[in-house]
Parts: structure tokens; C-alpha cells; sequence
């Protein structure tokens, strides 16, 4: 794997925990729903997503 690429994991891996930890994500404890789900369920599984999406294009362009 050239070193790029994990760089780019390693990057949105230190992101994702940021993101996840205690002090961000009790920003989204609230009542508010999105479609009928808490906000903080909504931005768990959007983020979730998203970095599962992002690593498959990081690796996608490593097999090129």
C-alpha cells in the first residue's frame, strides 16, 4: 500500500475518533428528531457511512 493511502486512513481513522468521542457527540444529545430519529442516532450511522464510503474509495483507488 503506498504510504499516501494510509495516510488518508490513518487521517479519517483519528477524525472518526474525534468525532465519536464524549465531548462531540454530546453536542447531539438532544430531543430533536430527524425523520422521526434522535439526532444522535442520525449522526452515528451518517458518519458511520460516510467513513465506510471513504475508505472504500481510498482503497478502491489502492487496487488501480
Amino acid at each position: 500500500m503506498k504510504k499516501r493511502h494510509q495516510q488518508k486512513l490513518v487521517v479519517m481513522a483519528l477524525v472518526l475518533f474525534f468525532l465519536w468521542n464524549v465531548p462531540f457527540v454530546s453536542l447531539f444529545d438532544s430531543d430533536f428528531q430527524v425523520f422521526g430519529f434522535p439526532v444522535f442516532y442520525v449522526f452515528i450511522f451518517l458518519s458511520w457511512s460516510i467513513a465506510i464510503i471513504a475508505s472504500y474509495i481510498i482503497l478502491r483507488k489502492f487496487y488501480e
